[in-house]
């Protein structure tokens, strides 16, 4: 179990570093939009609002407040697209072939020690 663990966390690291990147990225290009709404003034804000998305905190009436905004709609669009979609699908991927390669170890793990027990 320990193992697997292990493996998996290191595994999740690297998918909240990607999704980090990308929040970090489209928050800088939403905050450059020629835009009024409050909840994208500003990278950080912009980052926070990102985050919640991804997380689906995100409310609607927000949503709707960003019909207002279609440069800003077409990037928010953009951006789930691309993280709640792909990455989403490449922390599955990553997690899958992780559990993969930690059985095999297991199995020899547990391979071994029957063969201690016998001897």
């Amino acid at each position: 179990f320990a193992l697997i663990c292990t493996r998996v966390v290191s595994e999740v690291a690297l998918f909240l570093f990607g999704l980090t990147f990308f929040v970090c990225a489209f928050a800088c290009a939403v905050s450059a939009l020629e835009q009024d709404d409050p909840d994208f003034a500003g990278i950080p804000t912009s980052a926070l609002q990102l985050y919640k998305i991804t997380l689906g905190m995100f409310s609607g009436t927000h949503y709707d407040m960003l019909m207002d905004y279609p440069a800003l709609m077409c990037a928010i669009f953009i951006y789930v697209v691309t993280t709640v979609i792909f990455m989403l699908n490449l922390l599955i991927a990553q997690l899958n072939c992780s559990y993969q390669a930690t059985y095999q170890d297991m199995v020899g793990y547990a391979r071994l020690n029957r063969g201690k027990i016998v001897t």
